[in-house]
């Protein structure tokens, strides 16, 4: 019998298992082979399609840790990343040790991105199967193409390079499944070209067939498509066809929302209450003791109205594994940005004794923006109208672009009654000056330890010379510094885990023999 090489373990009865979610308000399907489309609707509802992109079993994600919005302590280094500190590859990537990750063990990125895959690949083979032309019947297939489609991308941008409009984009990524069928083998890898390729017929159906409308951002509607294939086009550095689809996306939202009011936050509407006598030790922010309060009671939930597509995202406001970094706190105006009032918060941070010595890193800025508001890895509408300016700016449209920048920070700004949040002198900023701005704006809205950062820093480097285009990224710890380019192989591959290696040798790769083992080079 051939053998079969399988590139993960997509068991059909794990696949038709549903898991239920306070959240998602999951139908859960159980073990029955679905037969109607509105059950192949409910695999779009399972959890297992929402978790552990770029980020570990302990909420942490290394890819992060490559980026510049990080620091590691010296205490940290020495004695919180020991050898039995479950996730070392945080540890790997930030001094940029190579391998950067354990080679023998399959990463939960791995495993959980080809089981959502897996998921979406029946989704659009089982309806297909039942009916392919009927509107509810596309509008599913969509949804799970979309899914799929964001997938891809993104595991195609950290397992691989950058995508470059003017190269060949031919460097052997990722497998590219697309079959239900788990006993299908996988074929070589694909290229970045041709996973693009791939994301960019799922997303051209999605826009076409996705609905209208969702109850919850953890599905995708057709405003939620449009700002995807925008993303897509801002990635392929395509800025034209970007900025047509982030106004058909705003368009679209407008619509469905009714008013801005429905998709972004003002700031000022949140507080902290003391529910209970407040105590902390002195530098402390006495905020961290308090209850975070808000307009309504979705806020810290996924239907968080600024949620355009949800996907669960790694922990930023752990004091224990790293700190925010000089360079992302150089960011804020802390007089007026309201993200950095409510959020940057004064916290002990790391401290440990070994024998009789005491190793205290004393009070360090913790930020607390995704321990008190839900947070996404993926799509937000503030994202979308921070895409929309950067593809105005980059087309020439300055006026439009200054005006969806300054729509964003009059919901994140308070610079006083009756005083303007529009971006001070921005309407005498030439082209350069604005897009840094607006860039500028995006890194402070985006969480700040998950991958997209670095995804960024990865497409800004063929931005070569302008401002917010970094050569080197370089990590500060004690008196060491660590640094590496970005057009290195560090930056522009991951390996792949032995195990799936071992299974699938027609892709010629050798497994990796290196040892694992970071600390020795701290």
């Amino acid at each position: 019998m051939k053998r079969i090489f399988n590139l993960i373990i997509i068991i059909l009865s794990g696949i038709l298992i549903s898991s239920c979610s306070d959240y998602l308000d999951v139908k859960p399907v159980g073990k029955m082979i679905p037969t109607e489309i509105s059950q192949f609707e409910n695999l779009l509802n399972n959890e297992l399609t929402l978790q552990f992109f770029m980020y570990d079993n302990n909420n942490g994600c290394f890819y992060a840790a490559m980026g510049d919005n990080l620091e590691i302590s010296e205490n940290q280094l020495n004695y919180q990343y020991t050898a039995t500190f479950p996730n070392l590859d945080i540890l790997a990537a930030y001094i940029f040790y190579s391998p950067i990750m354990r080679l023998t063990v399959t990463p939960f990125t791995w495993t959980y991105s080809y089981r959502a895959i897996g998921y979406f690949n029946n989704v659009v083979d089982g309806i297909s199967k039942i009916d392919k032309e009927s509107e509810y019947a596309k509008s599913i297939i969509a949804e799970a193409k979309a899914g799929r489609a964001w997938l891809y991308m993104n595991l195609a941008l950290t397992y691989g390079p950058m995508y470059d409009p003017n190269g060949k984009n031919d460097t052997k990524v990722i497998p590219c499944r697309t079959s239900g069928d788990p006993t299908t083998p996988n074929r070589d890898l694909s290229t970045t070209d041709e996973i693009f390729k791939q994301v960019k017929e799922d997303l051209d159906y999605a826009c076409a067939n996705c609905p209208l409308n969702i109850s919850n951002p953890s599905r995708v509607n057709r405003t939620c498509a449009y700002g995807l294939r925008a993303e897509y086009y801002m990635y392929m550095r395509d800025w034209k066809n970007m900025q047509a689809d982030c106004k058909k996306a705003w368009e679209l939202a407008l619509n469905d929302r009714k008013s801005v009011e429905k998709m972004l936050y003002d700031f000022r509407d949140f507080h902290y209450e003391a529910t209970t006598p407040v105590s902390v030790d002195p530098g402390v922010s006495p905020e961290t003791a308090m209850t975070f309060r808000g307009p309504d009671n979705d806020f810290a939930k996924t239907r968080n109205k600024e949620n355009l597509l949800f996907r669960y995202a790694p922990y930023s406001y752990s004091s224990a594994k790293f700190y925010p970094s000089a360079d992302w706190k150089s960011l804020f105006d802390k007089d007026c940005d309201l993200r950095w009032k409510l959020f940057a918060l004064n916290y002990p941070g790391y401290s440990t004794t070994v024998g009789t010595v005491k190793y205290d890193d004393g009070i360090r800025l913790v930020y607390f923006r995704d321990k008190n508001l839900n947070t996404t890895e993926a799509l937000t509408y503030p994202l979308l109208i921070l895409m929309k300016a950067e593809a105005e700016a980059r087309t020439g449209n300055l006026q439009t672009a200054l005006a969806d920048l300054n729509l964003l920070r009059k919901y994140r700004y308070d610079l006083g009654k009756g005083v303007t949040t529009d971006l001070p002198g921005g309407s005498a900023l030439n082209q350069e000056q604005l897009l840094n701005e607006i860039l500028a704006e995006r890194r402070r809205e985006q969480p700040m330890a998950t991958f997209q950062r670095t995804l960024d820093l990865k497409r800004y480097a063929l931005d070569i010379g302008k401002p917010w285009s970094k050569a080197t990224i370089v990590h500060t710890c004690g008196n060491k510094n660590y640094s590496k380019a970005i057009s290195d192989p560090y930056f522009q591959s991951l390996p792949i885990d032995n195990a799936i290696l071992k299974y699938n040798p027609q892709w010629a790769i050798p497994e990796n023999t290196e040892i694992f083992d970071p600390i020795s080079a701290k």
